[in-house]
């Protein structure tokens, strides 16, 4: 009671939250307000003419190619995990990155694991015998043979090899390898011998090993240029080889009828003169005639960077791989019958970033700007680089502008609309790599190398150039900068080369009217994101550095800096709270002037934060992004009250309605549905099909209010319909009624 009265003597009270058992929900795991984007495509196949399968980094997805609708889902991937078709698609085999030296073979029509075992090594090479159970995988320079529905390992049929690829005859009983010597093997997989040597070429780099459906020709490519090679089998002989284009050749697939050869090219090399667009794209499908070896045609869409191309058994339509886009093309009629676009992805350059108010993302990349509405969830533009490339964008502090990097220009867009309101053309910045807005909005920084210039953007004539030279025998090259409150401070992280080695930096300026002067500049540790800035209540100034495994944290003195403290981070950008007592890091919060840890909030890891550190945005294993509102847990944080004229809230209160994720998810055959009642209510959860199919109801009678989210209150449900028969796989939707209050989530079955 001292402790209380002497705390109260002083006219405030300190909430300390300690342990889950004070307050029950401060642990409890935050759920997400948006999920941006679908899957990140990685690989396709045709099941048939209306079904593809695509390898997405968690899962398999069967997915409708008429509607691009998910049918199914099934399989658990890792990052980086190795997927493996058989001819036409009804099996797979699956190495996962988080079991490397495991391999898992899938039933795809029935959605089953059929096998499993444990091998030598990991493995990036492997191929299906078309007419029996046999796997044949690459390890450590040999061709290894495996019974794939027992996982029995049958042979060892190939040493001391160097391969590229290999593919089965169509007879199952011989391999053809690429080796990286210049020659092509044939095996014969049941004596272990090399039957058969192809010759006619000189490459040491042909990948891509296809083989005709009728078994009367191979073709290769060779991945260092735009070579290809078809070769009669049954002859050995070079039939014929040409260039496919000027660009690096990704993919080919021999038509159904095998009178046809389809290579896929990206673009390699780029050139152009002036502001004029980029000439030389190549992203393109050439088809060509297999026994004459002429070209018959050639396709394209507006996307750029090709990967790879599927075909459908009836050969009327190909499935077209772009980063963050895929696209369905009807071969006849020369026209996308399909194009899915709703990726956020991962392409170089890329950036992803949440505005200032929470409720907008922006993606981009070299050839699209993408933005989702958080609320809907749904893609809101898709803005094409038109020829150009773009390299970096920023959301005015007002949420309502994009600045873009399109080189040569910067363009200023209305994020709503992403119509282009400004063009600024910054001719003093060589190749601009980053582009930033004042704290107030009034400026923006563009900067590229060494160039750094500062644009008042009520006065665009008069741009400010920031000399380089301002630390004697010091090159800088800018990468982050950041301005203070109310832009009284601009600061940039900087790295330079020395004769011995690198070093980084940060760089000072302080604003001096309508001029930006430079102040000092110290080394540091090197930085991998924005630093992050924060004005005390005494007019102090203090900045936050943080680069991959540690914050620095420093105070800006009129003529020098002074480190107040170092922080342990995860990975991540920094936000101070806007009262500046705590600073936010992916996945953990810091009472910074104590150095102390605040433990037990449930701050998920992020990729970027909002202006006032209540929204985050988070990268997902799928390549999907999370948009988390964590007002909540920051309302859970010790902050120093004033006790007179407040309402007395009791700790752990629920204040709010609120449906939470089932547990767990996904689930096979049981799950249960968490929630939170604010008030008495009657309460019933229905369960139903993504089409709106009713599956099950669930009436809980009057509940009092209270939280129902431990497996012990939470809702159980069996996985069976109203008939009491058991559910098929798939995503299903479940939706709570309590009063006048109502919210729906989805859930996820896999068997």
């Amino acid at each position: 009671m001292k402790k209380f009265a002497s705390v109260f003597n002083w006219f405030q009270v300190y909430v300390v939250l300690i342990g889950i058992v004070c307050v029950p929900g401060i642990a409890l795991a935050l759920e997400p307000i948006a999920t941006i984007g679908q899957p990140l495509p990685i690989q396709h196949s045709f099941l048939d003419n209306n079904t593809i399968l695509r390898v997405v980094p968690t899962h398999i997805q069967v997915v409708d190619a008429n509607t691009g609708d998910v049918m199914d889902e099934f399989g658990n991937l890792a990052y980086c995990s190795d997927v493996v078709f058989s001819p036409n698609a009804p099996y797979l085999a699956i190495q996962s990155s988080n079991r490397p030296n495991f391999v898992e073979i899938w039933d795809v029509n029935t959605r089953e694991k059929i096998s499993e075992w444990e091998i030598d090594d990991e493995f990036h090479i492997a191929a299906f015998s078309p007419t029996q159970p046999l796997l044949a995988i690459l390890i450590d320079r040999r061709i290894h043979l495996w019974n794939w529905q027992t996982g029995q390992h049958i042979d060892t049929t190939i040493v001391n090899l160097y391969g590229n690829a290999f593919a089965f005859a169509p007879d199952g009983k011989h391999l053809v390898v690429a080796s990286k010597e210049p020659y092509i093997e044939v095996w014969n997989v049941e004596t272990g011998e090399r039957v058969e040597h192809f010759r006619g070429h000189t490459s040491i780099w042909l990948r891509g090993t296809v083989i005709s459906p009728d078994g009367n020709h191979i073709a290769m490519y060779n991945s260092r240029e735009t070579d290809i090679y078809v070769w009669n089998i049954e002859t050995q002989a070079l039939i014929w080889n040409t260039k496919s284009g000027t660009g690096a050749i990704k993919d080919l697939t021999f038509s159904p009828d095998s009178q046809s050869l389809y290579v896929a090219t990206r673009t390699q090399r780029l050139s152009r003169s002036g502001p004029n667009p980029w000439e030389g794209w190549d992203d393109k499908v050439r088809v060509w005639d297999v026994k004459s070896g002429q070209q018959i045609d050639a396709f394209s869409t507006k996307f750029h960077d090709l990967n790879g191309i599927a075909l459908s058994p009836d050969g009327k339509t190909v499935l077209m791989e772009y980063p963050n886009v895929v696209v369905l093309w009807d071969i006849e009629e020369k026209k996308p019958i399909q194009i899915w676009e709703d990726f956020v992805g991962e392409s170089y350059p890329s950036s992803v970033e949440l505005s200032p108010d929470g409720k907008t993302v922006a993606a981009i990349s070299r050839q699209f700007i993408k933005t989702w509405d958080v609320a809907s969830e749904q893609m809101q533009l898709s803005i094409s680089a038109d020829g150009y490339r773009f390299e970096d964008m920023a959301i005015s502090p007002d949420s309502k502008r994009l600045a873009v990097i399109k080189d040569p220009w910067v363009e200023m867009r209305d994020i709503q609309t992403g119509k282009v309101e400004t063009q600024i053309y910054p001719h003093t910045v060589m190749s601009m790599e980053d582009i930033t807005f004042s704290s107030t909005g009034r400026w923006l920084t563009v900067s590229g190398w060494e160039d750094l210039v500062i644009f008042d953007l009520n006065n665009l004539e008069n741009p400010q150039i920031l000399p380089p030279d301002v630390v004697p025998g010091l090159k800088p090259y800018y990468d982050e900068l950041t301005f203070s409150e109310n832009d009284e401070f601009l600061a940039a992280s900087v790295w330079s080369n020395s004769t011995h080695d690198r070093s980084y930096w940060i760089y000072l300026w302080k604003r001096e009217g309508e001029t930006f002067v430079f102040q000092y500049a110290w080394e540091t540790i090197e930085l991998d994101y924005p630093l992050a800035f924060h004005t005390n209540a005494k007019g102090s100034i203090v900045i936050a550095a943080p680069d991959w495994k540690e914050i620095q944290i420093w105070e800006l003195l009129p003529e020098k800096r002074q480190m107040l403290t170092t922080l342990v981070n995860k990975g991540g950008p920094v936000r101070f709270s806007q009262d500046g007592r705590y600073l936010y890091s992916p996945a953990q919060i810091w009472d910074w002037q104590t150095s102390r840890p605040i433990k037990n909030t449930s701050y998920p890891r992020f990729d970027d934060i909002n202006q006032d550190g209540s929204v985050i945005l988070s990268y997902t294993m799928s390549g999907q992004y999370q948009v988390y509102d964590v007002k909540h847990t920051l309302s859970l944080l010790p902050y120093a009250v004033e006790p007179e004229d407040k309402k007395i809230v009791i700790l752990g209160e629920i204040k709010r309605n609120q449906l939470l994720q089932n547990f767990p998810n996904p689930f096979n055959p049981e799950t249960w549905i968490p929630f939170q009642l604010a008030d008495k209510s009657n309460v019933t959860i229905q369960i139903y099909t993504p089409t709106g199919d009713l599956v099950r109801t669930l009436s809980l009678g009057v509940m009092a209010a209270g939280n129902y989210s431990s497996q012990a209150k939470a809702i159980h449900w069996d996985g069976r319909n109203n008939r009491g028969e058991p559910v098929s796989s798939g995503i299903y939707l479940y939706t709570i009624n309590a009063g006048e209050f109502s919210a729906t989530r989805k859930m996820l079955i896999r068997k």
